[in-house]
């Protein structure tokens, strides 16, 4: 749970470092409060947890439509391919899931923020 924490911690202060960088060379990113900072920082943190979490039918089914990736598979004797694959989902799913939960602290404070 610390690790959770602390993970969530570096995550919201790179993301904000990000932003900050980012308003001074983008005209999107220029925040006028505080309001708007915290939802760009929502932005950028979930934005990268898309792309980590890599769902979809397309990359489970990449290997199989490649004739030369299948030769190159079927050389390589005695190595379990399918468990690497799944290991590699299920660490693009954890890392995406730990990036959606470093986005929720903010986006709660911009949601509590806006409407009061």
């Amino acid at each position: 749970m610390f690790h959770l924490l602390k993970t969530v911690t570096l995550i919201n202060l790179f993301a904000a470092l990000s932003v900050f960088v980012l308003s001074h060379y983008v005209a999107l990113f220029k925040a006028t409060n505080l309001v708007d900072f915290l939802f760009f920082i929502v932005v950028v943190i979930w934005v990268f947890a898309k792309l980590m979490w890599e769902g979809g039918i397309h990359s489970k089914t990449t290997r199989l439509d490649d004739t030369r990736t299948d030769k190159v598979y079927s050389m390589v004797k005695g190595h379990d391919f399918d468990a690497e694959q799944q290991h590699h989902y299920r660490q693009n799913y954890q890392t995406g899931f730990v990036l959606f939960i470093a986005g929720l602290p903010a986006f709660i404070t911009c949601l509590i923020l806006q409407f009061m």
